[in-house]
């Protein structure tokens, strides 16, 4: 198995936006936006109020994986901030990686909030960074995306 090692953080994507709603309700909304704004996500398993598993289906170096995703709330600042580790296993074992998804809703006024999200994922290997690195980066982005726009159509 190839290990993604958590010594060094590298960025791999970062996006504020603005939402006409309350700081309480983007906070009220980010659950769900989240788990509706991941492409591929299956099976999800609710452990506990902090702890999530499922099954992300993706295409790696051009072939559908169906990878082992463990979601985990951490830094959690209601109803300012809160981050998610997420571990990312491929099928066999084959690799592994760890990223970090840091969200903060900053108050604009009564009805407008700022969403900063950052994406980070621990130090990569050489070898997993040539070949994934350009994917995590383009799936973080999508990813992103489609949670200001899922943010901004509930608000």
């Amino acid at each position: 198995m190839v290990v993604i090692s958590s010594t060094m953080s590298i960025e791999i994507a970062e996006k504020d936006f603005a939402v006409a709603a309350s700081q309480e309700r983007v906070w009220r909304l980010m659950g769900k936006v989240i788990f509706s704004s991941l492409p591929g996500l299956e099976n999800v398993e609710i452990l506990d109020e902090n702890n999530f598993r499922a099954i992300l289906r993706m295409k790696v170096l051009g072939v559908r994986w169906s990878m082992k995703l463990k979601g985990e709330m951490v830094d959690v600042l209601p109803p300012e901030s809160f981050s998610v580790k997420l571990f990312i296993e491929s099928p066999g074992g084959l690799f592994a990686m760890e990223q970090k998804v840091a969200l903060a809703m900053t108050a604009v006024d009564k009805s407008k909030t700022k969403v900063a999200c950052k994406v980070t994922a621990d130090s990569m290997g050489i070898l997993i960074r040539a070949l994934l690195l350009g994917q995590a980066r383009r799936f973080a982005r999508s990813t992103l995306e489609a949670i200001e726009k899922r943010l901004k159509e509930l608000a």
